[in-house]
């Protein structure tokens, strides 16, 4: 169900810019998080269940995103292990702490490349990434285009 209406949400949102319609974008999203609100919590947990770890957990990330992509890293600096991490994280969004990272990243790749001009190069290196075609292939992995394919697709729409 959610796989659905996230197709529809984001075909919605690819349409031509002067046929998208704010309000089946509102009433999707708003569907979206309806559905995601009746999801059972791994385990029969509750949503609480990652509490302070998982809010110290996302604290690190958006500290440290940029530099680092291991959840060993983040359990090192925060003095846990990667298997708290990891419990803490699904406990709270359902997914292992590495997708949570990597989640974390692809969002400020597209960010950066939807909102700025700088070259693929350059965010490539801002978000930790030696190598551009490293990242061009981590952010074809995790959005399913390019990086030049998302930027000309999102460039009208700053």
């Amino acid at each position: 169900m959610l796989s659905t209406l996230l197709g529809r949400l984001r075909a919605e949102y690819g349409r031509p810019e002067h046929t998208v319609s704010a309000k089946i974008l509102q009433l999707l999203l708003t569907t979206v998080l309806l559905q995601v609100d009746r999801l059972p919590h791994p385990d029969g947990g509750d949503a609480h269940a990652g509490g302070e770890v998982y809010a110290r957990f996302r604290a690190e990330l958006e500290r440290s995103y940029a530099v680092t992509r291991r959840a060993a890293d983040y359990a090192h600096r925060l003095g846990y292990t990667v298997k708290t991490l990891t419990r803490a994280c699904l406990a709270v969004t359902g997914q292992p702490v590495k997708h949570v990272i990597d989640g974390r990243v692809a969002l400020e790749a597209q960010r950066l490349l939807a909102h700025t001009d700088e070259p693929v190069a350059t965010i490539a290196r801002r978000l930790g990434f030696p190598e551009p075609s490293n990242f061009g292939k981590f952010f074809a992995r995790h959005t399913g285009v390019t990086p030049g394919a998302f930027r000309l697709a999102h460039q009208g729409r700053r």
